[in-house]
């Protein structure tokens, strides 16, 4: 039987209990062709579009797909032994089918799948997750992977072990903290604007040496200099907080935003989650006020 040139859809072509041993298909349209209970040993299909075609209780025994695009594939409940996939992915560089713009590959995902004793050679495995899976006999390049899990586990848990029953290394260094340098430019200046907004009477606070003097605060100290040893004598003076050093502390967060606003301080930020904002001293300094 042979249908040639047939191009209309007027006639549904319906082959039941026969056999089509041989038959050829070149060049049709066969959209929502169904085959139920059929026999398709030695089947070709080649430049066919299977876009959303549907495999149930089928034998693909030595089957073969090449040049193939799978993209979102899924295969459930298959049996695979034996099989060979290999030249898996995007065409590289000088393929005829490479294409500049088709950027990386996307992930595949294996989830409960049997692949003991299977061999992966030459494929790149970069970035590779491998969970909840039995890896008994695993090896990477020769090295058994199991046991070289089992060991860094051990080790692990000796070092956890000997960290928690050594004492405490002796360390010259205290646990506190002492006194902030926040570095300025004119030391008398500075003084004045840091004792004004912190309540301190400027006549109570000396300067030393000529370029440093320590405010009366509680907690840990603040130290105002010039810093003649680390830029100060530069034109521009030392180098200033880009970022916020430590933090001023207040009961009364939106009184103490208005209250830097009057001083002249620049406000950086509004008041941050109820809690925080940040300003800028005269000289540049970025500072916080939190609240206590």
């Amino acid at each position: 039987m042979e249908i040639i040139n047939q191009r209309e859809n007027t006639q549904k072509v319906v082959v039941r209990n026969s056999s089509l041993a041989g038959a050829e298909f070149e060049n049709c349209r066969a959209e929502e062709v169904s085959f139920r209970n059929t026999s398709l040993p030695n089947f070709r299909v080649e430049c066919v579009d299977l876009s959303e075609a549907k495999f149930k209780d089928v034998n693909m025994s030595r089957m073969f797909i090449t040049d193939a695009n799978l993209s979102d594939l899924e295969i459930d409940g298959a049996q695979l032994g034996g099989a060979f996939i290999h030249n898996i992915g995007l065409p590289t560089k000088g393929h005829p089918a490479y294409r500049e713009d088709q950027g990386r590959q996307r992930p595949l995902r294996f989830e409960m799948c049997e692949l003991a004793g299977s061999t992966i050679t030459s494929s790149d495995l970069s970035g590779i997750h491998i969970e909840g899976c039995n890896i008994e006999g695993l090896t990477i390049d020769g090295v058994d992977v199991s046991k070289l899990l089992k060991r860094y586990q051990s080790e692990r848990q000796t070092e956890g072990k000997a960290l928690q029953e050594e004492p405490p290394r002796l360390t010259p260094l205290l646990k506190r903290s002492g006194a902030v340098f926040i570095p300025v430019r004119d030391i008398e200046r500075a003084r004045d604007w840091y004792c004004r907004i912190m309540g301190i009477s400027a006549e109570s606070v000396t300067v030393m040496n000529g370029h440093l003097c320590s405010l009366p605060v509680e907690g840990s100290g603040i130290i105002l200099d010039t810093m003649p040893m680390w830029g100060g004598e530069e034109p521009g003076g030392p180098p200033t907080f880009k970022t916020p050093a430590f933090m001023l502390l207040t009961d009364d967060l939106a009184t103490s935003y208005t209250f830097m606003k009057e001083q002249g301080a620049e406000l950086v930020t509004a008041i941050e989650q109820d809690h925080w904002f940040a300003f800028r001293d005269p000289d540049g300094n970025l500072l916080m006020v939190c609240r206590a």
